[in-house]
């Protein structure tokens, strides 16, 4: 793991991947994890490669709203609940709502984060907002 660390890119070979850091050093490793989502160099040299050079938007988004609460007083040792209370609709919304709980203990031993998120196409007259989410 190297933190606060810019990654300019990976080359994969038949010896392992080799990243590119900054300064103009780099890293060879069998195993390369990717922890920093869409925007990451690593993703866009993969859409790039993948699409003739070009950097194309990502296709799908997964939007997520949430809140953490405190006071809750049932068994609060258990975590990653996913959950859904509807079917996918095939509507204009198309969409189908999740919700995800688990223990937020640095909170307290009461205290519980909620979120509740979907997966969207990334389609650009699509009628969808962080702020309707929440209120839905």
């Amino acid at each position: 793991v190297l933190e606060r660390t810019a990654c300019g890119g990976v080359v994969v070979g038949a010896g392992g991947a080799t990243v590119r850091l900054e300064e103009g050093r780099s890293a060879t490793a069998r195993l390369v994890v990717d922890a920093m989502g869409n925007a990451s160099p690593i993703a866009r040299q993969a859409r790039r490669e993948n699409n003739g050079g070009s950097d194309p938007r990502p296709s799908g988004i997964c939007c997520v709203v949430g809140t953490a609460m405190r006071g809750f007083d049932k068994d609060n040792s258990y975590g990653d609940l996913i959950y859904t209370n509807e079917d996918a609709r095939a509507d204009a919304a198309a969409r189908q709502y999740f919700w995800e709980a688990f223990p937020a203990m640095s909170l307290g031993s009461d205290a519980r984060t909620t979120y509740l998120f979907t997966y969207l196409d990334a389609a650009s007259d699509r009628d969808h907002t962080v702020l309707g989410q929440f209120e839905d």
